[in-house]
């Protein structure tokens, strides 16, 4: 949109007026241009006096004319129904030819090209103009008397025998003949007997001779010569007629048509004595146009044009003629105001001239509507303007028009609405939304408010929260809730007063405001940031009335949320929004790193990990030849290079945990070099060095990754088998065991982009297969030697086959630019890059064992197990043991092994299993091969540790796609968790073994007892065994009615197969009903053991498939009885903790890591919120000023006077955020009435006894 229209009766009368010839004398195109503003006192005429006005004629070849009786353009049915006519607008520039010689068959000198402007109307206008096929310098030859009179006395005087009789010939004779001789050519069918005409020709030579001969080759005559059959002449000229061609055609119609016009507009004598057989006269065409262009019969004003009066210029500038009717002036005026809505002002001026002229109440009301809405005409812009001392067509920016508004209000307060009229008036004029917001902005002042309210500036807010309520009883609410808004905002935000304000103003609900805002159910726990986005979008270019409806409900969302940085963007959208200190701060994606920064923010709510890297240099492992020779983690050695590398770790994560326990800003960003030492161990890094060396030494590599992958890359890729050799045999090997290994150096679970599963181990991992490892399948433990086969505990032997193995997929080449995930993107240095995609994969269970790893080979010991293994508070945090029992005639002591974590197998395909199931997987009781006899085994836990970790195997195999794949099956976990029915007993017969041996029998039993419904349902099949018998019976009584000639069927076959379904049937319901009681047993059996009770703490949350995904972590912060989403820089607070616990996986993830936490040492070893943001030192204050900085509650208040200390001004963005309220329960009767001593004294309570907000010491 941009230029103005006209409709098409407007067109079609400045296509009859155009005059081509005349334009450049005229000034302006009609057709073209835009019509000039009316000024009063001069009225522009349409056309000069000399100008043609057109009566345009229709060529029946080349035309294809509307039917009288086809539909209007607002009836059919690909047009815009809501517009009553075409409203056209030249799409493009007009192509003049002014010089150029055009072709003859393609003379169009000028093109004009229009557009509907109706959304919904196709229509494409193509407008052409040419001049006469018959030049005038041609046409001279033949249309002057004079001339055809000497040239024809001139041939007569030459032979007077010859032409004898003769007269020479007249105008009308030579456009006769010449019309004789194309029609000629015309009609001929075969070029072959195309006639000549002889230059001899009397007729010919008396009328054309020689001086025609440009006339007849511009028409396409051939000038030829034959051999005269008097040998005394010679050789005679003939004009050969044109041959009539597809290039030439239209050519010839077109000067035929132009000599019968010419022939018609003679007088009637000279058409009589031509003795003329026929001419074509030319038919108007303007009825063919107005039905074209939809508007032959639209409704008038009056019935006809009057073409002899000059018609108003403010018709033609809203495209109208005068003859509209009221309506289709108000139509026509709305088109020209969406269509070119930079002049509205003056199409405004144009109705109301219109409207007066006519005396019509219809355009009046429509006038007065728009001024009603804010419109305005030309005489209001300029005035608007000239109060600021500009005009219209000023260059100055939309800041210097805002700067004379602010400072005319600063000087004439009293003239601020006159001066926000005006500006508005410009705001529209310009589009400008900085203006607009301006111009719009009535926000109340703190003074204003405190006036309003009657209260004043150290009034608490409970007593201006009361002031409010009585006020508003009689006022207007919407004025009370804007002075509450301006009094929280100049003291910090108060949401005390921010909320009542809220409830006063619009009483909007939350659902609403959420609805209002187009945010659905599922976005409504998307971080701060993006709700803001929501808003912006919305309220953007919105009108006023919906802008502030947006404002109530992005405030009522805010007030929900407690969120300062909504409220602080709702004031000012460019505002620079602390962190508050009572809130964590997020860490910033540097590239396949969402696991990685989900594990760090867990980290840091461990109190006893955060206090060791904290207070490192007490732990610091003093390296020594002494103590290398006894540093053993995870059944290892460790040597030199490794508790360097390690040291350096735990110094980076140090720098880490003081930003996000100091940053300012709502998120810190992880170096990168903490990102290579977690992810990458030494024995990676010398890999990946090789790897490199090969490949830059090898010519046949292709440069970068979108070489040797097809399709998009979702993330790193699986890794290469690994080659680990399992240690040697030690002496019980009588005992045999085989380890489907989840290494923890290589891949397991799915990461944030890296492969979730082993293609070669993931489907041995299937619980069905029940092969689990002995350490390694537990925890990841390093060292664990091979003990037992474990076999599946049924009665009966299986061997179930390994499936067969996906091909392995070769290591990716990595390019050299940067790492990108969901978006984020970090430019680094290529080898780094690489490093990091090679270390990337793996996943949170892998990273979280490096990190444990790392910080154990970084601290000294504190002791040692009996192995010689280190204990350490990493150790005492999150390792516990598991006790293995088996049955065994050697009398072999039962195995003891550590683990960090332990595995949870959920169900697979439509079996739903809940956390205590998906564990009883590995501590039920199994057989195992032990000198090839099956012997039961089980396993205990003999130590818990205060930190219990879950690792949810979601590794899967397709077997019919042959490839890695996730499960998705929702696992229900709860947010307590007993673990007595695990722990260890050194009484084989005790209460709980008792127990636990019958829920392994009943166990067996169900399943037979589901074995057996399976095959009587037969769920896998075409048809179970119940329907199977249904239909043999009904077969077998058709096949009896029919009865058939030799076939005999026993009457006692349908009675038996009868008594069949009754027995299944039977027998299904009896499985369901022992199945029912089994499964509550087996609910009901440990409920009342609750010694060892964990509290959910924390909750990792992956998204995507095998191979590619997003990590994010949900922790629980138990002081303040808060959930938060941690998500790479986005923390947030859950409010609908169902997002947590009931969503059953899919789109939105699934839980892959849990957290809990020993309920008696809560306090001890979790603290989610540890932040300590510095508050800057104040510079010094210069001698004469004063400072009086009062922020309330929610800053530091400070009163000093200049004479006594010298100190700048404090501004409000250096105070220090109040930390969270605690309840009233809570807090210390130091703190009571700590509002009222803040009126009274000069330093508030807080402070001089030493507490904060919370009644925690400073």
């Amino acid at each position: 949109m941009g230029n103005p229209g006209k409709t098409a009766p407007r067109l079609i009368l400045d296509l009859l007026n155009y005059d081509p010839r005349r334009r450049e004398k005229s000034g302006r195109n009609v057709l073209a241009d835009v019509e000039p503003r009316f000024k009063k006192g001069f009225l522009s005429p349409t056309a000069l006096p000399n100008d043609c006005q057109h009566s345009l004629a229709r060529k029946d070849a080349r035309t294809r004319a509307p039917a009288a009786h086809e539909l209007p353009h607002n009836e059919a049915e690909q047009t815009d129904k809501g517009n009553p006519l075409h409203h056209f607008r030249l799409i493009q520039s007009p192509t003049i030819e002014k010089d150029k010689v055009s072709n003859k068959y393609e003379p169009r000198k000028e093109t004009y090209t229009f557009l509907c402007s109706g959304q919904k109307c196709p229509a494409l206008l193509d407008i052409g103009i040419s001049g006469p096929r018959l030049p005038k310098s041609l046409l001279g030859l033949i249309n002057d008397k004079k001339i055809l009179g000497a040239r024809g006395r001139r041939e007569l005087d030459k032979d007077p025998i010859r032409y004898e009789g003769q007269q020479p010939s007249t105008p009308a004779n030579a456009y006769w003949y010449l019309r004789s001789y194309l029609s000629d050519a015309k009609g001929a069918t075969d070029p072959a007997q195309l006639k000549k005409i002889a230059k001899r020709n009397k007729k010919y030579k008396v009328t054309f001779d020689d001086e025609c001969d440009e006339l007849f080759e511009h028409l396409g005559f051939v000038s030829v010569k034959e051999l005269s059959q008097n040998p005394d002449e010679g050789m005679n000229g003939f004009w050969q007629l044109p041959i009539i061609t597809d290039d030439n055609r239209y050519f010839i119609d077109d000067v035929i048509f132009e000599l019968d016009t010419i022939l018609g507009q003679l007088p009637q004598a000279d058409q009589m004595a031509v003795a003329m057989n026929f001419i074509a006269r030319p038919v108007p065409a303007t009825k063919d146009i107005e039905r074209s262009l939809g508007c032959a019969d639209y409704p008038t004003k009056f019935r006809e044009i009057d073409l002899s009066t000059e018609e108003h210029p403010w018709f033609r500038n809203l495209g109208a003629v005068d003859n509209f009717t009221d309506e289709l002036i108000i139509w026509a005026y709305d088109r020209q105001c969406e269509c070119d809505p930079r002049n509205k002002p003056y199409y405004l001026d144009c109705l109301e001239g219109i409207a007066q002229g006519r005396q019509s109440s219809d355009l009046e009301l429509k006038f007065t509507m728009a001024v009603s809405v804010g419109e305005y005409g030309l005489a209001k812009l300029e005035d608007a303007y000239k109060y600021f001392g500009l005009t219209p067509g000023t260059k100055e920016g939309d800041d210097h028009v805002m700067g004379l508004y602010k400072s005319r209000i600063a000087a004439a307060p009293k003239q601020k609405n006159d001066a926000m009229a005006a500006l508005l008036i410009i705001a529209k004029h310009r589009n400008s939304e900085k203006i607009e917001a301006l111009a719009t902005d009535n926000t109340m002042t703190y003074e204003e408010a405190l006036e309003l309210l009657g209260v004043t500036d150290d009034s608490p807010s409970d007593s201006i929260e009361a002031a409010s309520v009585v006020l508003a009883l009689d006022m207007d609410k919407a004025r009370v809730a804007e002075a509450l808004r301006a009094i929280a905002q100049r003291r910090g935000n108060d949401f005390g007063l921010r909320k009542a304000a809220s409830a006063m103003g619009s009483g909007l609900g939350i659902d609403e405001a959420y609805n209002r805002l187009q945010i659905g159910p599922a976005s409504r726990n998307a971080p701060d940031e993006t709700i803001f986005t929501y808003y912006q979008s919305l309220s953007g270019g919105a009108p006023s009335g919906s802008r502030d409806s947006y404002s109530q409900a992005l405030e009522t969302i805010a007030l929900d949320r407690g969120s300062n940085f909504l409220l602080a963007k709702l004031s000012d959208p460019n505002a620079e929004v602390p962190t508050s200190a009572a809130e964590p701060v997020g860490l910033g994606n540097i590239g396949n790193t969402c696991y990685l920064n989900s594990l760090l923010q867990y980290l840091y709510t461990i109190k006893p990990i955060r206090d060791m890297v904290a207070d490192f240099q007490d732990y610091r492992m003093d390296i020594t030849p002494e103590s290398l020779k006894v540093k053993r983690v995870g059944g290892r050695l460790v040597d030199k290079d490794e508790i360097v590398r390690a040291q350096r770790f735990v110094d980076e994560l140090r720098n880490l945990f003081e930003s996000l326990k100091t940053a300012p800003g709502r998120f810190v960003t992880p170096n990168k070099e903490l990102a290579e030492l977690t992810l990458v161990s030494q024995e990676k890094k010398e890999e990946f060095l090789l790897q490199r060396r090969k490949s830059m030494s090898s010519p046949a590599v292709p440069p970068n990754i979108a070489s040797v992958v097809e399709g998009p890359v979702f993330g790193p890729q699986l890794p290469p088998p690994t080659t680990t050799q399992l240690s040697s045999k030690t002496v019980d090997e009588d005992l045999e065991m085989i380890d489907w290994s989840v290494d923890t150096v290589e891949t397991r679970d799915d990461s944030s982009e890296v492969t979730l599963v082993d293609p070669e181990t993931c489907a041995a991992k299937r619980e069905n297969d029940v092969n689990y490892e002995n350490k390694s399948a537990f925890h990841g433990v390093e060292g664990s030697k091979p003990d037992v086969v474990m076999v599946n505990g049924s009665d009966e032997p299986s061997s179930i086959p390994a499936p067969e193995k996906p091909p392995p997929i070769p290591p990716r080449n990595k390019p050299d630019l940067s790492i990108s995930t969901d978006g984020h993107k970090n430019i680094i240095d290529g080898e780094t890059a690489d490093l990091l995609s090679f270390g990337a994969q793996q996943d949170v269970t892998e990273v979280m064992g490096n990190v444990i790893n790392r910080l154990q080979c970084a601290i000294k010991p504190t002791g040692f197990e009996e192995d010689m293994e280190q204990i350490d508070i990493i150790r005492d945090t999150f390792f516990g043991t598991n006790t293995r029992y088996i049955q065994r005639s050697d009398g072999e002591p039962p195995r003891v092994e550590a683990w960090p974590y332990i595995i949870a197998y959920p169900g697979r395909h439509d079996d739903i299993r809940d956390l205590y199931e998906s564990i009883d997987v590995l501590y039920d009781e199994q057989l195992v091969d032990v000198a090839g006899s099956k012997t039961p085994s089980y396993i205990s836990i003999s130590k818990l540790p205060p930190i219990l970790q879950f690792q949810v195997q979601r590794s899967d195999f397709d077997d019919i796609l042959k490839t890695s794949c996730k499960n998705h099956i929702h696992m229900p976990f709860p947010e307590t968790m007993y673990m007595d029915r695990y722990v260890d007993t050194a009484d084989q017969d005790s209460e709980i073994m008792r127990r636990r041996r019958e829920t392994w029998k009943w166990k067996a039993q169900l399943r037979d007892l589901e074995a057996r419904h399976d095959a009587l349902k037969n769920t896998r099949g075409d048809i179970n065994i119940p329907d199977a018998l249904l239909a043999t019976r009904n077969f077998i009584t058709s096949l009896q009615e029919e009865d058939i000639d030799g076939i005999d069927i026993s009457p006692e076959l349908s009675m038996a197969l009868e008594d069949r379904i009754s027995e299944v049937a039977a027998e299904l319901e009896d499985i369901s009903r022992q199945m029912d009681d089994l499964k509550t047993k087996l609910k009901n059996q440990f409920t009342d053991l609750r010694e060892y009770e964990y509290k959910i703490h924390a909750v990792f949350i992956h998204r995507g498939e095998a191979r590619g995904g997003h990590y994010w972590v949900y922790i629980y912060d138990s002081e303040h009885d808060i959930w938060r989403e941690y998500n790479d820089e986005h923390v947030t607070e859950v409010k609908d903790r169902r997002r947590i616990f009931e969503k059953a996986g899919g789109a939105d993830g699934t839980p892959y890591y849990m957290i809990y936490v020993r309920n008696h040492q809560l306090k001890k070893m979790v603290d989610v919120v540890c932040r300590d943001v510095p508050v800057p030192e104040l510079p010094a204050e210069k001698p004469g000023a004063e400072m009086y900085v009062r922020m309330d509650v929610d800053v530091m208040t400070t009163y000093e006077d200049a004479e006594e200390e010298d100190s700048n001004v404090r501004h409000v963005e250096y105070a220090k955020p109040r930390p969270i309220r605690p309840k009233l329960s809570d807090v210390p009767q130091s703190l009571e009435g700590w509002q009222r001593d803040l009126q009274d004294d000069a330093s508030p309570p807080s402070y001089k006894e030493g507490f904060d907000a919370n009644g925690k010491p400073w």
